[in-house]
């Protein structure tokens, strides 16, 4: 089977949905006509239609992940370029540029909404015509592809939410002129959350869908697991406990792990060549993704065009750059028990080796047609070459280069928001481990790497199913760019003792000593001082892991509000890519400059 990619429509066995033809939502919030373009005359559908079989079902779901591709590139542009990695040039479109400095226009077309709500539409229309009691074998057939819409539906919302700051909660679908000038009610982000939590919650336990191979991509990565939206939801609501649940849900049903067969090392101690395999986990480790088609013809989003190009409109921010090539990197052989040398560099960036070359992970300082400078060549793993085609706004690259995947969960970024909601439990330790050791049974029992005191019999901190000796062993993921010695640090990359002491008299020798303090609230700013460092560092480590991927925003976002430090924390972290960093501070102390209204 291969996806159809040119014409947006919602395909089941009985019917063709094509809301191209019919109703489209406009762009900010302000009034109903600014939701819906009323002007269309009829809407293709036939009312009376249900979905009762198991095809019905399977095209359903296959043409709203055809609409879904529309928002993949907006995934990543809202994602990075309100976010303190990426920016846009000034050979940018205007409407990039507009977004990247916080100045939205009016007529900017990124503040249109129609292609979200068409996806919602059609995933309530699915929803409401879906015969959810059809049984073969004592088996509800078609559960799996009504939970798999609803995933996708709250995925949506979500999105218009981070995007917009505020959604029209529409439930029902829309199949009349007069239902479209209705006035829906707005929800604000606590509002969706609970809303699309309720929603999800009964189908948690729903196997996931799995069409086989899809124009060469297993269809397993097509679909958006529900536990993943669950525990991103709870973790915007700092239900920290639930979120930890959920994303230790997916972790432990796949068994996932993050070995370090994806790290980026130095080959030698001289630095003479380097090993780059971390490129190849922005495929090897999704989770879940939008997949385009193998034929260049079709709709494919333009981040090769934006990035990789001798004109290029997006860039890795300068801070960005400055701050991973400045990281402390702790060079050690395989299975050394010391730590060999010292470096600057996180290699998931770029490796400058001791000859000055460079050598690209997920951006570099490279030469392209008759353009040297950082580059964002993340991008490229994931693209196609079309050597017979090319593209007229890029001619420095050969051929023609098209991005088929979008991934949307890797398993690193599940294991980074998984350690913030520990750590936020009050499990530092625990959530540290992730980013230095993994969390392996062996590693979990060590007092020297995470306190017992966090191993509180909680689900979610069972890891007895992976073991240092096994072959897919859990490591850190600060492993995989800062090196394989950064395990054996005892000095540099650890959690600091905030431990608050009392002066007493030794009983002794009557000499006046520093004992630890006992008193609660010296003990809870202990703690508190240690989540904030470890949170950091999380912070860090999921700019270095999945940098340019669409999650930046969303990162800066839920962590403020951890923080209950909104829109502080972000404005801080985003200026530092501007030349007039506290005038641009000034201005993003104004949340309404974050969505684009």
């Amino acid at each position: 089977m291969k996806m159809q990619f040119k014409n947006i429509k919602l395909y089941s066995g009985k019917l063709a949905l094509s809301l191209a033809a019919g109703l489209l939502l406009g762009g900010a919030l302000t009034s109903c006509d600014d939701v819906f373009d009323t002007d269309s005359s009829s809407v293709t559908i036939d009312k009376g239609d249900k979905l009762d079989s198991p095809n019905d079902s399977l095209y359903s779901i296959m043409g709203i992940l055809s609409q879904l591709q529309k928002v993949g590139e907006r995934y990543v542009v809202f994602g990075e370029l309100r976010g303190d990695l990426m920016e846009a040039t000034s050979l940018a479109s205007m409407e990039l540029q507009e977004i990247s400095r916080f100045d939205v226009t009016p007529d900017n077309s990124y503040r249109m909404q129609q292609d979200y709500y068409n996806i919602i539409n059609n995933c309530n229309y699915a929803i409401a015509r879906m015969d959810t009691t059809v049984t073969i074998y004592q088996d509800k057939v078609m559960i799996p592809e009504y939970a798999a819409i609803k995933a996708v539906r709250a995925w949506t919302y979500w999105q218009v939410l981070l995007a917009y700051g505020e959604v029209r909660w529409i439930d029902k679908p829309i199949l009349s002129l007069e239902a479209s000038m209705k006035d829906y009610p707005v929800k604000n982000g606590e509002e969706l959350a609970q809303l699309l939590i309720e929603d999800l919650l009964p189908y948690i336990d729903v196997r996931q869908l799995d069409y086989g191979t899809i124009d060469g991509y297993s269809s397993a990565k097509m679909f958006i697991p529900v536990p993943l939206v669950l525990g991103d939801l709870y973790l915007y609501l700092n239900r920290y406990e639930e979120a930890a649940a959920m994303y230790y849900k997916q972790i432990e049903h796949y068994k996932l792990t993050v070995p370090d067969s994806y790290s980026n090392n130095w080959a030698r101690d001289t630095r003479a060549s380097v090993y780059i395999n971390h490129v190849n986990s922005y495929l090897q480790e999704m989770l879940a993704g939008l997949v385009y088609s193998s034929d260049a013809k079709d709709y494919h989003p333009l981040l090769i065009r934006h990035a990789f190009n001798d004109n290029p409109s997006i860039v890795p921010a300068e801070s960005f750059i400055s701050a991973m090539n400045h990281k402390m990197h702790f060079y050690a052989e395989a299975g050394a028990l010391t730590i060999g040398s010292y470096f600057e560099g996180d290699l998931r960036g770029e490796a400058v080796a001791s000859s000055g070359e460079v050598s690209s992970s997920s951006f570099g300082d490279i030469t392209l047609g008759k353009r040297t400078g950082a580059y964002i060549t993340k991008y490229n793993t994931a693209a196609s070459v079309n050597e017979n085609g090319h593209d007229p706004l890029n001619t420095a690259v050969k051929g023609l280069m098209f991005t088929r995947v979008i991934p949307l969960y890797r398993t690193p970024l599940v294991y980074l928001r998984f350690a913030e909601a520990l750590n936020r439990m009050g499990k530092p330790s625990m959530a540290f481990a992730v980013l230095k050791y993994g969390l392996t049974a062996e590693n979990l029992a060590d007092a020297s790497k995470v306190s017992q005191g966090e191993l509180t019999g909680e689900s979610f901190t069972d890891f007895s199913w992976t073991h240092n000796s096994d072959g897919n062993a859990n490591k850190g993921t600060a492993i995989r760019g800062c090196g394989r010695g950064i395990a054996l640090d005892k000095e540099y990359y650890v959690i600091p003792d905030y431990t608050r002491y009392v002066e007493a008299t030794d009983e002794e020798t009557g000499e006046p000593v520093l004992l630890p303090s006992d008193d609660v609230a010296d003990k809870a700013m202990a703690l508190s001082d240690s989540i904030l460092f470890v949170e950091d560092c999380i912070v860090d480590e999921m700019a270095a892991e999945t940098s340019f991927e669409g999650n930046r925003f969303f990162d800066l976002l839920r962590v403020a509000r951890h923080r209950n430090n909104y829109p502080a924390y972000m404005a801080d972290k985003v200026s530092a890519r501007f030349s007039n960093k506290e005038e641009m501070k000034a201005v993003l102390m104004n949340p309404d400059k974050w969505y684009l209204k």
